[in-house]
């Protein structure tokens, strides 16, 4: 079988710092779509962006870079809310999502572990 992932990619440059994690403000309609047991599994990823735009990112023919770094969490088999605009949802620090996180989140994937 080949792995797969689906994500939803998001941008904040207010990430507020809550000691091992960042807390995230995400809309009800996101957190209930990502919180769904799905053949696939699907996964938040947040890139923490630097305050000021000019910094975000360098583009040129040779390269792209994007500052600073982007955290992934998955929301499966959280429970229901009653609220009905946004949930607060906490994403650990040691989830950076680089090359390392992605081919280990598709090798779980593979096996169907990604939890």
């Amino acid at each position: 079988m080949r792995p797969k992932i689906d994500l939803q990619l998001k941008a904040s440059i207010r990430l507020a710092d809550a000691g091992n994690s960042f807390s995230y403000p995400l809309k009800i309609k996101n957190y209930n779509d990502l919180r769904i047991d799905t053949q696939t599994p699907r996964l938040l990823v947040v890139l923490d962006l630097p305050r000021e735009r000019e910094n975000w990112l360098t583009v040129s023919v040779d390269e792209l870079i994007i500052r600073r770094a982007a955290y992934w969490k998955s929301l499966r088999g959280l429970p229901e809310t009653d609220n009905s605009v946004s949930v607060t949802i906490s994403i650990p620090k040691a989830n950076i999502f680089d090359m390392n996180a992605l081919a280990e989140l598709m090798e779980t994937s593979r096996q169907g572990s990604i939890t």
